[in-house]
């Protein structure tokens, strides 16, 4: 609340008048003389800081209390009135009796033999699985079908209207960046003390949007489970998708915004330490003085800034946002550098601010940070539906980080990002539901999991708060409302963690409150609890349902049961023991933290519960996997089956239909498809078409937003060996093994991959050469695979594609088999003649195909680094062909380009192993960051032993020096 008291008549005091003669008279002197201008500017200075001293007092309005902040002979009409609400923090709190086991387990894991759902193989498996468990929810396998804003919307209950909102997003300020980077070359040290650095950093830049992409991401969201529903379960930003993506400390103190009291705000404690940082006052002046300036009821972002800053600003605000589509990152920005150089000197007229507030000179950095700070709270850590103004509730604890302390800033901002995409789902129109929350971290959550974004160089910021990567104008993707939603659903287990910490091996972590920082977020992380945002007398719960995808974290994923108690608001005692269990340490309990190894995944049950309970605008196009049952599969007359074959493609073909069931085929094609890549997805190969032209069956035209595919592209072979000809065109002649090595199917340009063949070549036999390729989808950490032709035939396109950065591939169509030779009754003999020469040429050639045959099938089925070991052995073969009186020489050349062209590949394998991948350094931060946690302790517990024999060393001394004064007395005597 903010209370303006009005007056029509000022009364000015009397030593104005003092002030204005005393001035009058300082002038006269110094033209006489300079002796009296040094003590005369001293008096006139202590006369104006008694003329305006700041006043804050406490008062009472309707039972509530408020803080009124004036000066001293001020007019009634300047003095700003503010409610003030119980503080949770600091000397004045109230103690509460805190509950020492609410929502906590001793272990917060189990493990037990399932049968487990392999997403890669579409089956299942008997394994041990790992499960992550809950303190907050019931057993409950009741199949009941979640409603999500999709559904709403396609059975016209919701609507959006013509434009998405902003929901909260940052938008440019003036002045910003530039006071932003003085202040962090100015208190590097300290935000770094408040685990905040990097969260500071990261407001350095815009953050833009796809638009198609967060209405898709909104209709796909639960608000009963706080989690994207997508075909394979549940995904969900977590308490540790925040502290990575965006620095924000999940360990610390409660973030409590609120007013303080005057007594809280200018009072000491025993030891006369102030209750409060004097900057915390200085704010609140500076707030004052803003507001009785501005023409309306508030303080605007861009007036707080104007007020602090007063250096030249150095950027202009980005263009306005173009949707389209692009295919690289762009190569010029708005945004800065990230570089941040030695701090300058500030000019007169910012200091001149300070004097005008009279901020001691000892608290000015601190002052100016806490301004900054509480600029960032309110317009990029917690915006509330007032995007563009200062909260005076967020000054307590912008002038507490100013000094160094710590806050829990992850828990209130996921609480705000759970709460407003709650507003957002729940509404029935979602444009003009006045949500506001930090979504940029949504946007960073989503460029980290998703291809949604051109991601900058990880080595270009050193900064740990990772959605830099994603940072400045034209980084989002375009995408449409379809194209959107198939993103969303497209994301696989194998990606799920791949923020998550682990251990070279299983293991126990006790949480005894000693780890490293990382560690201790990552216990709280992985806990069942109630989010809490305080702001005012405006309480926010949500739930945290870690166990809901647990996935993320390398656990299996069982039935996540249902919640005990719902939470939405709570009094302050409430919601505090809330928080307090949220972030405890320190308790004892133990988590079992899987291997880096590791892949989470669903338990068959999870899988059957899924299938029953997800909503239907979530399996929509893309159903769930399932393993592969031939007896599932209903049969159905006149539609076209596409069964799966390892390395082939086989597309069974009925004969013609009429046009009455024209339609139906389609709609069986259009299933079919859509169940061939909910079985087993895979990236996509693109196949030209050779003479003659494939049939092109065209489905049904489809409409609205249920636009797919429009065409199924059969195989070029007939299943029928019947009649020269197929339908309307001649029947294709068998393919030769030679013939299909004109043939290509282009995958990706080389250079957009990360290799990741390590252990692929010694399973070729069992897997069709299957080739795994690190898809840089996401980020350069998710995974894909392509199914890879003979790696003979790979190795002889030349050294030109892989230089070019194009693999060639040739097709997979199935091969002609000829028939076996049929005997019967001889017939009449027609030779005349017994020809031995050309038998013997025949013998020769059938030699030598038997020979060619068995020489690529060696070469085919050796890894590609022992090839070149085979060179003296096929000039064995070489002799034998020799002594046949048959040229070699094609077949050796043929050969010697293979193993030319696997050289190069395996050298430009290793060249990309070299270079980590994002996903390894993730690993190894963790590994290093789990060392460096156990080295700590090892410190701990050695400076502990240390201590002991220091004291034992010094009671030795002491024993000695005693024992020396009895020595020396006895021998004086």
């Amino acid at each position: 609340m903010k209370q303006r008291t009005q007056s029509n008549s000022p009364q000015p005091l009397p030593h104005r008048s003092l002030r204005f003669r005393c001035c009058y008279f300082f002038e006269l002197c110094s033209a006489v003389s300079s002796s009296f201008k040094v003590p005369l500017l001293l008096f006139l200075r202590a006369l104006r800081f008694c003329e305006e001293m700041a006043l804050f007092n406490d008062r009472s309005i309707d039972d509530h209390q408020i803080l009124s902040i004036s000066y001293e002979g001020a007019a009634p009409a300047t003095q700003v009135d503010l409610w003030v609400h119980d503080p949770a923090i600091g000397a004045l709190a109230l103690d509460w009796d805190l509950s020492p086991d609410s929502h906590h387990l001793s272990r917060w894991y189990t493990e037990s033999s399932r049968e487990l759902f392999d997403h890669g193989k579409s089956t299942f498996i008997s394994n041990g699985a790992l499960l992550l468990r809950s303190s907050l929810h019931k057993k409950y396998n009741d199949s009941e079908r979640f409603l999500l804003l999709g559904d709403r919307i396609t059975n016209g209950d919701a609507k959006w209207g013509n434009t998405t909102p902003q929901f909260g997003e940052i938008s440019f300020i003036d002045g910003y960046w530039e006071w932003l980077e003085d202040v962090l070359a100015r208190n590097k040290d300290m935000l770094t003390s408040a685990k905040i650095y990097d969260a500071v950093f990261a407001s350095l830049f815009t953050y833009v949007r796809n638009k198609n992409l967060i209405r898709s991401f909104c209709e796909l969201w639960c608000p009963s489970t706080n989690s994207l529903h997508v075909p394979i379960g549940e995904v969900s930003i977590s308490l540790w998708d925040l502290r990575l993506t965006g620095g924000l400390s999940i360990d610390g103190v409660f973030y409590d915004e609120a007013v303080p009291s005057a007594r809280e705000l200018t009072g000491v404690d025993k030891k006369n330490v102030p209750l409060l940082p004097s900057s915390c006052k200085y704010l609140f002046l500076a707030y004052r003085r803003i507001y009785c300036a501005s023409e309306t009821s508030n303080v605007t972002i861009h007036d707080w800034v104007k007020f602090w800053f007063k250096e030249e600003p150095r950027y202009k605000q980005p263009p306005a946002r173009v949707q389209k589509k692009r295919l690289s990152e762009p190569r010029t920005s708005n945004n800065p550098t990230g570089f941040i150089g030695e701090k300058k000197p500030r000019s007169k007229d910012t200091e001149k601010v300070f004097d005008d507030l009279g901020v001691e000179k000892d608290v000015k950095e601190e002052t100016n940070l806490a301004a900054l700070l509480s600029c960032w709270l309110c317009v990029f850590v917690l915006p509330n539906k007032e995007v563009d103004q200062i909260r005076p509730g967020v000054f307590k604890v912008a002038s507490m980080t100013a000094q160094g302390k710590r806050f829990s800033l992850a828990v209130p901002v996921l609480a705000s990002i759970y709460h407003g995409l709650r507003e957002i789902t729940s509404s029935p129109n979602p444009s003009k539901c006045g949500a506001a929350f930090p979504i940029h971290y949504v946007y960073g959550w989503l460029g980290r999991y998703y291809d949604s974004y051109f991601l900058s160089d990880p080595t270009r910021l050193n900064c740990g708060a990772r959605m830099v990567r994603l940072a400045g104008e034209k980084k989002a993707k375009h995408f449409s409302l379809q194209e959107a939603c198939d993103l969303l659903k497209s994301i696989t287990p194998s990606t799920l963690s791949l923020l998550a910490l682990g251990k070279p091996q299983q293991g126990i972590v006790t949480d005894h409150g000693k780890h490293s920082d990382s560690w201790n977020d990552y216990i709280i992380s992985l806990r069942s609890s109630y989010l809490i945002l305080r702001r005012g007398n405006e309480h926010i719960v949500e739930p945290y349902n870690p166990h809901r995808f647990g996935r993320q974290f390398r656990f299996c994923q069982d039935i996540p049961g249902k919640l005990r108690e719902e939470h939405s608001t709570g009094t302050l005692e409430a919601i505090y023991q809330l928080w307090e269990s949220c972030t405890r340490l320190n308790t004892r309990a133990e988590f079992m933290i899987p291997s880096h190894s590791s892949e989470g995944l669903a338990a068959k049950e999870y899988v059957e519960w899924w299938e029953k309970s997800s909503s239907n605008f979530c399996k929509d196009k893309l159903a769930c996997e399932k393993p592969n049952s031939p007896s599932a599969a209903p049969k159905r007359k006149n539609v076209i089956t596409i069964p799966i074959v390892k390395s082939k493609l086989v597309t069974e073909v009925t004969p013609p239909l009429s046009k009455s069931k024209e339609k139906e085929v389609s709609k069986a094609v259009a299933k079919e498809s859509e169940k061939v890549a909910a079985v087993k997805p895979r990236t996509p190969l693109s196949i030209p078409a050779s003479k003659p032209k494939p049939i092109v069956l065209k489905a049904s035209k489809p409409t609205g937003e249920n636009k797919k595919r429009t065409a199924v592209v059969l195989s070029e072979e007939s299943s029928s060996d019947k009649g020269d000809c197929h339908w309307k065109r001649l029947k294709k002649k068998a393919i030769d093994s030679y013939s299909r090595l004109k043939e290509k199917v282009t995958v990706f340009d080389l250079a957009k991959l990360d290799f990741n063949l390590d252990g692929v070549l010694d399973d070729l036999l069992d897997t069709s050469n299957h080739l795994e390729l690190g898809n840089q989808f996401a980020s350069d950490e998710r995974e894909g695979s392509v199914n890879g032709p003979d790696p003979f035939d790979l190795a002889l396109r030349s050294k030109h594609n892989f230089a070019s950065g194009a693999i060639h591939l040739p097709s997979t169509s199935k091969p002609s088999i000829s028939k076996p030779l049929m005997l019967g009754r001889a017939a009449p003999s027609t030779v005349t003649a017994f020809d031995t020469g050309s038998m013997i040429n025949c013998g020769r050639l059938l030699a030598a195909k038997i020979y060619d045959s068995n020489v690529k099938s060696i070469l085919g089925k050796t890894p590609f680094e022992k090839l070149t070991s085979l060179r003296p052995k096929l000039q064995v073969i070489y002799a034998e062909f020799s002594k046949l009186e048959l040229d070699y020489s094609p077949l050796q050349t043929q050969v010697e380009k293979y193993i030319q062209n696997t050289t190069n590949y395996v050298s430009m394998r290793s060249n990309f192993a070299s270079g980590m991948t994002s996903e390894a350094k993730e690993r190894q931060l963790a590994d290093v960051d789990t060392k460096r946690g156990q080295l700590m302790e090892e410190l701990e517990q050695l400076d502990l032993k240390a201590k002991k024999l220091r004291e034992s060393l010094e009671g030795i001394d002491a024993q000695r020096a005693q024992k020396q004064h009895v020595v020396s007395t006895l021998q004086a005597e």
